[in-house]
């Protein structure tokens, strides 16, 4: 902290000489992504432990069934992996054609789901088989009345969530990805950026 408190006290001297010369906001735009880069080594390990225990204290909310406790915990680790996301832009509005590319994609929704919106809850793919969503972190898919496969979920950063599964207790665990669009439409795929089935709200 001594090397944040010191990188302060320069830019600050640095910043009134450079407006009493000639006030060239080139100069300052360099400082200013100096000072922000100092900035971000010196908080970011903080920032990175900060983000860990909130995800173990959501996952244990979430097994508790604490879950107004566990969408409060997510609501911080939103706002925090977006003001880090924003940084990483540099502060510039999304472009056209990445914002094209986003409304073309039948899997894009939204960025964090609700614990309420699966958490006890059924849903169901166009071919019916049920997908069961227990609090503790586990379910099971079913289709008719046979059970198809357990499996074990949890709620990614990034929105998704992977679930851990297997067939059979000989079969080797497989992973599939889902992401919300919203309470009532979800997608899901081999990976995160492979959504190309659809889930259904029953």
């Amino acid at each position: 902290m001594k090397t944040f408190a010191f990188l302060m006290l320069s830019a600050c001297g640095i910043v009134r000489s450079v407006a009493a010369a000639d006030g060239d906001v080139v100069e300052f735009d360099k400082l200013s992504t100096s000072y922000q880069a100092a900035v971000e080594r010196e908080t970011a390990p903080l920032r990175d432990k900060y983000l860990v225990e909130l995800e173990k204290l959501r996952d244990a909310y979430a097994r508790a069934g604490n879950l107004a406790g566990a969408n409060v915990v997510q609501a911080e680790i939103t706002a925090m992996n977006q003001q880090i996301a924003f940084a990483k832009t540099g502060k510039r509005a999304p472009t056209e054609a990445a914002a094209a590319a986003k409304a073309a994609n039948p899997a894009a929704g939204a960025e964090m789901p609700e614990l309420r919106w699966f958490v006890g809850k059924t849903w169901l793919t166009d071919a019916l088989t049920k997908w069961e969503f227990e609090k503790d972190g586990t379910g099971q898919r079913v289709r008719g009345t046979q059970q198809v496969a357990t499996f074990k979920w949890r709620l990614l950063p990034s929105g998704a969530i992977e679930i851990s599964e297997r067939t059979a207790p000989d079969k080797p665990v497989t992973t599939t990805f889902l992401r919300f669009k919203n309470k009532s439409e979800a997608w899901f795929g081999p990976s995160e950026t492979s959504l190309n089935a659809r889930l259904h709200y029953e």
